[in-house]
């Protein structure tokens, strides 16, 4: 699986979020490719994956004094 490469940009830059966007496209990409290849379909694997992003934003905003920490100083 491709290393996930940190940000190049700040937090309060605007391009961080175009950024952030291309690199999970292409995690997200990998992991279909990966689940076809292994033999699901595309479409199971499609919405599973937004269900699953779903479920995880629902838990980021039910869980407000959790304390994330950033993996570098960015």
């Amino acid at each position: 699986m491709t290393n996930i490469r940190s940000p190049r940009f700040n937090a309060e830059d605007i391009g961080r979020s175009r950024e952030c966007e291309s690199v999970c496209k292409g995690a997200i990409t990998e992991v279909v490719r990966r689940a076809i290849a292994a033999g699901w379909r595309e479409a199971e694997i499609a919405l599973h994956l937004a269900d699953a992003a779903e479920d995880y934003v629902i838990y980021l905003a039910t869980k407000p004094d959790r304390r994330l920490k950033a993996a570098n100083n960015n």
